[in-house]
C-alpha cells in the first residue's frame, strides 16, 4: 500500500504541495521584477494615500518597513505550512527543527539568487529576518496550541 493509499496520505502529500507552492511564491517575490524600485511604483501611492502629511523620508521608511515586514510574513507562513506538513510524521521538536532548516535553506537560496540580479541585493540580514519570521510564527503557533489545550476539557 503506497503512502497515498493510507488514510491521511493524500492530505500529507497536499500539505507538502502547499509548502512547495509557497516556496515558489517566495522565489517569485524575490525576482528582479519586484525590486524596491518596482514595488515603490504601487506601494508609493498607497503609502502617500495612507500618510498624506508624511514627508519623503517618512514615506521611504514606510516602504522599507512594508518590504521587511513582508519577509516576516512570507517566512512565517512558510514555517507554519512546513510544520503542519512535517508534524504528522515527526514529534514536535524534530518537526520544528526540520521547519527551521527548510526556512533557512529557502532564505539562503533566495538571497543568493538575489545577489546575482542587477535589480536586487542579497543580504545576510534578510536571511536572519526570514528565520526570525519563522521563529515568531512557530512561537505563536505553539503558544496558541498550548492555550487551546488548557482551555479544552480533559477527556479520558
Amino acid at each position: 500500500m503506497g503512502s497515498s493509499d493510507r488514510p491521511g496520505g493524500r492530505r500529507r502529500w497536499l500539505r507538502w504541495l502547499g509548502v512547495a507552492a509557497w516556496i515558489g511564491l517566495i522565489l517569485w517575490l524575490g525576482s528582479a521584477g519586484l525590486s524596491a524600485d518596482s514595488t515603490s511604483r504601487f506601494l508609493g501611492p498607497l503609502i502617500a494615500w495612507l500618510l498624506p502629511n508624511a514627508g519623503p523620508e517618512t514615506r521611504e521608511l514606510a516602504h522599507f518597513v512594508v518590504r521587511k515586514g513582508a519577509h516576516l510574513f512570507e517566512y512565517g507562513v512558510l514555517a507554519v505550512l512546513a510544520w503542519r506538513a512535517a508534524r504528522p510524521d515527526l514529534p514536535r521538536t524534530p518537526s520544528a527543527a526540520l521547519t527551521l532548516g527548510l526556512v533557512l535553506a529557502v532564505a539562503v537560496v533566495d538571497e543568493a539568487r538575489q545577489a546575482g540580479l542587477a535589480a536586487r541585493t542579497g543580504s545576510p540580514g534578510d536571511v536572519a529576518l526570514d528565520v526570525a519570521g519563522a521563529c515568531l510564527a512557530l512561537g505563536l503557533l505553539f503558544a496558541l496550541r498550548a492555550l487551546r489545550r488548557r482551555a479544552s476539557p480533559v477527556r479520558g
